[in-house]
């Protein structure tokens, strides 16, 4: 089972996204990502990725695909992948078109398109160091 812990359910993504993640990993199942305070010092950020954690590690998902607030995510992949559990982002390509508007404004518009999820690893993994890299390469 994937776990999605974003802010964007699962009925709302592309359809090769979707297909991607139920060809991958089977079910899909939501789990919202918490709304992170901007008030927050690093120790309460601590403290609310541990709780948020351990809730996502008591579903006991095979792989959590996991997008938000970049402090707290940080946190989180770090201790998921300290616990063995295998975190997922996203890949896309971003099609980007600007305009002008009737008032003269720059306007622009990013259309993401899915590619495929990669996992989160850590540098000083010697896995996915220098030219060996597994994820890059296409079989």
């Amino acid at each position: 089972m994937l776990l999605n812990c974003t802010n964007h359910p699962y009925d709302t993504w592309a359809d090769a996204q979707r297909e991607a993640a139920t060809e991958q990993f089977g079910e899909v199942v939501d789990f919202p990502f918490p709304k992170v305070e901007p008030t927050w010092d690093t120790e309460r950020l601590r403290l609310e990725v541990g709780a948020y954690a351990d809730k996502v590690e008591a579903l006991r998902p095979d792989a959590v695909f996991a997008a938000g607030e970049f402090t707290f995510l940080f946190m989180l992949v770090d201790r998921l992948l300290t616990d063995g559990i295998e975190v997922m982002a996203s890949c896309s390509v971003r099609n980007t078109v600007e305009t002008r508007d009737a008032n003269g404004n720059n306007v622009k518009t990013s259309v993401f398109v899915f590619e495929r999820f990669r996992p989160y690893a850590r540098w000083h993994d010697g896995k996915t160091q220098g030219a060996d890299r597994v994820d890059d390469k296409k079989e």
